[in-house]
């Protein structure tokens, strides 16, 4: 009898701590720039596309550090604190402007029309849910922007 009780209660307080678990881990979130827009004073108006990949908790995102580069050219540094609340597989966006160097605009300029690309690289500080402990995530994003048909001074 003791040892069909042992085998009952066995699973029974299996279940009972996968209840606790261990938590989730949050995973890295990405960052991109989803729009740039020459303002008319020559500074750069960015849009970043924060992604949380985390499945299954939201994400807080305290701030991204990253410096930009443009056609291989070094166009400036990022530092915004967004404040943004992520939902999990979710993405925000968030703004930052900034004044670009001389070889930067040239940079754009060079593409003629064409697809130019861009590296962030830098970091992001983010915690878990809407008040988790900050962490630093590496950030290491690469992709291309290309003008916006009809729309001067903007790449995406």
């Amino acid at each position: 009898m003791v040892s069909k009780a042992k085998w009952l209660l066995l699973p029974a307080i299996a279940v009972a701590l996968s209840a606790c678990g261990l938590g989730t881990k949050l995973q890295p979130p990405a960052a991109s720039i989803q729009q740039l827009q020459v303002l008319p004073n020559g500074q750069w108006q960015l849009t970043l596309r924060v992604e949380n990949y985390s499945y299954d908790t939201g994400m807080h995102v305290y701030a991204m550090d990253a410096d930009l580069e443009l056609g291989g050219r070094h166009a400036g540094h990022i530092h915004v604190a967004p404040a943004l609340d992520i939902p999990a597989m979710s993405a925000d966006i968030a703004t930052a402007v900034i004044a670009p160097g001389a070889q930067a605009r040239s940079a754009l300029a060079d593409a003629k029309g064409h697809a130019v690309a861009y590296a962030l690289k830098g970091s992001i500080s983010a915690g878990k849910g809407g008040d988790g402990k900050p962490q630093a995530f590496d950030l290491d994003g690469k992709d291309y922007l290309s003008p916006v048909p009809g729309v001067a001074n903007t790449w995406r």
